[in-house]
C-alpha cells in the first residue's frame, strides 16, 4: 500500500500536466507554411492620393528643404503632410529634385 499511493499521485500529475500541454498549444495554432494573410483593401479614401506631380508634394517647405541641401528633413515632412513610406517619400523628393535642376 505504500508504494501504491505515490504510484497513482504521480499518474495523476502526469496525467493533468499532459492534458494542459494539450490545452495550451490549441490555443494560436498557425499554418506557418501558408502566405501570411493579406491586409484587407484600402479604400479610395483611405489611400494617399499622391503622385511627383501632386501640390501636395510640391509643397514650398519641401521644396525649401530641397534648396538647403536638407534632404532627410525634406523626406521626413513628405512622409508627414502624404503618408508615404521611407522609400516612396525619399523616391519623390528625389524626382522633385531632379526636376528642380
Amino acid at each position: 500500500m505504500g508504494v501504491l499511493i505515490p504510484f497513482v499521485l504521480g499518474l495523476l500529475l502526469g496525467v493533468a500536466l499532459t492534458l494542459f500541454l494539450i490545452r495550451k498549444g490549441q490555443g494560436d495554432r498557425r499554418d506557418l507554411t501558408a502566405p501570411p494573410p493579406r491586409a484587407a483593401p484600402r479604400t479610395p479614401e483611405m489611400r494617399p492620393m499622391v503622385r511627383v506631380g501632386d501640390e501636395r508634394i510640391g509643397d514650398e517647405d519641401i521644396l525649401d528643404l530641397i534648396r538647403q541641401n536638407r534632404k532627410i528633413e525634406a523626406i521626413k515632412l513628405m512622409r508627414e503632410k502624404t503618408g508615404l513610406g521611407l522609400a516612396e517619400a525619399k523616391d519623390a523628393v528625389e524626382a522633385l529634385e531632379r526636376d528642380m535642376r
